[in-house]
């Protein structure tokens, strides 16, 4: 391989990175693509929130008037959304993606028994003894089931729920639980005035606590989420954990901080409800086909790998070079390209067997990674043929490249230590954007000099 001038060093040091006048297109570009993502999201979000903020606005009127009325609506229309969730979840559990809705649909019966309690157990409904403190037992109970069920749905998003056990489970351990929080003799939640204890502070704390952790996990499985119900469940968490916050903070029934918490936990389950039943029914393929989406998303990157040594093969070659061709002739940069075969390859095949022919495969491949930068498109699309669309670089660079990849393979040799030695001859073309010249046909050019170099190449004997 021939040496490089050190003008050519030089000028290739200075054209290595993207042009500044590329990177502003491709910068433009994206920040308008993802401005206009942005708005449609946001859009989408704001059209979902409207209704239910709406009426949690009229509930918080109502307030204002008697918070009697406002603690009865609350409570009726968060028991709504609970027993919807749970309809939806579990009927609706053959043909979702994974068992995540379906862990808090289920934890929705428990909920709307502790929900119910809640508001039968205040002093003025005179409904379920123990007044105030069976209403404060209730809410701390719905608060840690509702906690639980956040961290625990995560791990459904991958494994199978089974439903009929743990409905069976779920429906034993709320009655055992209401039976403690009806009947449990000591004074544990309120003093006799209303005051909560220390315990329910720390009970509050807790569940705040819990909940934020369940925000961090769906974010680490947010590749598992359809983009708006992975904001829909964001929320509705946040709005759980402020719940919890606010109960924590309040130190009688009918002050803001309760008012604030009830209408954060009934904001908390209509966003659930949003991101599950009406996703599921008006959008189906956001949830029912989400696995389906990145299965074939995933099919259709496989299909532009090569299998053996996870380079670009043919097809994803030229998918990926004419887009960075459309990009030159804007910009107006030359790109190398240069063609590859591995010397020796049927050599090696045939004294040490295929294995070692895809291991010489393999090394080549990795080479090519060293030598050139991420952003060049870099492929094998034949059995040892291997191409390089070096972007944004010129004929000034050929003399340095040529070097890197010969002392590469010098050092690569001197370190690994294979049977065989690794030879490359190689062609390099020009692709000129002001010419009319296809990618196919500096494909050809750089073919036709490789295979002169080919001819020329004292082919080194496999030790």
């Amino acid at each position: 391989m021939s040496d490089s001038s050190p003008a050519g060093e030089e000028n290739h040091a200075t054209e290595s990175e993207p042009s500044a006048t590329g990177r502003q297109w491709r910068r433009r570009d994206s920040w308008r693509a993802g401005s206009v993502l942005r708005v449609s999201h946001l859009v989408r979000l704001l059209h979902t929130l409207l209704p239910g903020i709406v009426l949690l606005c009229a509930f918080y009127a109502a307030s204002l008037w008697s918070f009697t009325l406002f603690h009865s609506l609350v409570e009726l229309f968060s028991i709504a959304l609970l027993f919807s969730i749970f309809l939806f979840g579990w009927n609706a559990r053959a043909f979702l993606d994974s068992d995540y809705f379906l862990l808090l649909g289920l934890a929705c019966l428990p909920m709307i028994a502790f929900e119910a309690i809640h508001m039968f157990g205040q002093p003025w409904m005179a409904v379920l003894p123990g007044g105030i403190e069976t209403s404060t037992r209730a809410l701390i109970a719905g608060r840690f089931v509702q906690a639980f069920a956040l961290l625990l749905a995560i791990r459904f998003l991958t494994r199978r729920l089974r439903p009929h056990p743990t409905l069976f489970l779920l429906l034993t351990s709320t009655i055992l639980l209401a039976g403690a929080v009806l009947f449990y003799p000591l004074q544990l939640c309120c003093t006799p005035d209303g005051v909560p204890t220390t315990f329910t502070i720390a009970s509050h704390s807790i569940t705040a606590a819990m909940m934020m952790g369940a925000m961090v996990l769906a974010h680490r499985s947010s590749h598992r989420f359809h983009h708006n119900v992975l904001s829909l469940m964001t929320m509705a968490i946040a709005f759980a954990a402020l719940a919890s916050i606010a109960f924590g903070l309040e130190s009688f029934v009918a002050g803001p901080w309760f008012v604030l918490a009830h209408l954060s936990l009934a904001l908390s389950f209509y966003l659930i409800y949003k991101a599950l039943v009406e996703t599921g029914f008006t959008r189906p393929y956001e949830i029912l086909f989400h696995n389906l989406k990145q299965a074939e998303e995933h099919t259709r990157a496989m299909s532009y790998r090569d299998e053996l040594t996870g380079l670009y093969n043919r097809r994803g070659f030229f998918s990926m070079a004419e887009q960075q061709v459309k990009l030159s002739k804007r910009t107006n940069h030359n790109m190398l390209l240069f063609y590859c075969d591995l010397d020796a390859m049927k050599t090696i095949n045939d004294t040490l067997g295929h294995h070692e022919g895809d291991m010489a495969l393999v090394d080549v491949a990795n080479i090519l990674r060293q030598t050139f930068r991420e952003s060049d498109i870099i492929a094998r699309i034949g059995g040892d043929e291997f191409v390089v669309l070096a972007i944004e670089t010129s004929d000034t660079s050929v003399g340095t490249l040529r070097m890197r990849l010969e002392q590469n393979l010098i050092a690569f040799e001197e370190r690994v230590g294979r049977p065989y030695s690794i030879s490359l001859s190689s062609g390099v073309a020009t692709y000129d954007p002001n010419l009319s010249e296809s990618l196919e046909q500096v494909l050809s050019r750089a073919d036709d000099l490789m295979y002169q170099q080919k001819q020329a190449h004292r082919k080194r004997p496999v030790s």
